[in-house]
């Protein structure tokens, strides 16, 4: 049962504070106020283990494993059923695939806004980069031209100077992708605008480049950052 192995509580008035040796291994409280904390505390305790387990036993209603990648496996087919029960599980929203991508890039690079918002709710790290790409979220959300996903990683303050192992920004994507709503979007955001690749290109001399009137006019609005 949930009370199982739970420690025994010796109540003691504060005129007999110490303890004897061999009671040394159970818990004392000396005053009624302090045991109505401890028990509440406790209570909380033991409703989180039942609702843990109690996600637990759904899931296998599911006929969903709690092993391996199952979480990700979630994420990637769009289950929020099972990914909300999963995280009631007591599995972190920054749990990673076997490849090393964060369940919140694997959200993002499937487009589905429902799960983003889900692990962001459940204290999924907005800024984890991924170990195939080193891409962040808000990489893979412009990589993948997820506008609206990119602007809510944007409010919540996801970091848009980061780079992935090419040495690319969020920008540096946006612009490959010749996607003015991005680009304006990331400039808005402070992105640095000459941050340079490891092919020595930044975005805005990617955007000479590919000579985009629409996104040269939005880098000609914002000058290089002093110190970039």
């Amino acid at each position: 049962s949930i009370g199982t192995g739970r420690p025994l509580i010796l109540y003691r008035p504060s005129r007999y504070p110490h303890q004897v040796p061999y009671l040394a291994p159970f818990f004392l409280v000396l005053s009624v106020e302090d045991l109505g904390a401890f028990l509440r505390e406790e209570q909380k305790e033991w409703v989180s283990l039942a609702q843990r387990r109690e996600a637990r036993r759904s899931l296998l209603e599911l006929g969903i494993s709690f092993r391996g990648d199952a979480f990700a496996e979630a994420v990637v087919e769009g289950n929020t059923q099972a990914a909300e029960l999963f995280l009631k599980a007591g599995l972190p929203a920054d749990t990673r695939d076997k490849k090393g991508v964060p369940l919140l890039g694997l959200a993002v690079r499937t487009g589905n806004q429902t799960m983003v918002d889900l692990l962001l709710d459940a204290g999924a790290q907005i800024d984890t980069q991924s170990e195939d790409r080193g891409n962040s979220a808000l990489m893979d959300a412009v990589a993948g031209g997820h506008e609206r996903i990119a602007r809510r990683l944007v409010e919540a303050g996801a970091n848009v100077n980061l780079k992935s192992k090419d040495g690319q920004t969020a920008l540096v994507l946006a612009v490959g992708r010749n996607s003015v709503e991005l680009v304006e979007l990331l400039l808005k955001a402070k992105a640095d605008p000459d941050i340079p690749d490891k092919l020595g290109f930044s975005g805005r001399k990617y955007a000479k480049l590919f000579h985009n009137p629409e996104i040269l006019a939005l880098f000609e609005a914002h000058p290089p950052i002093q110190g970039s």
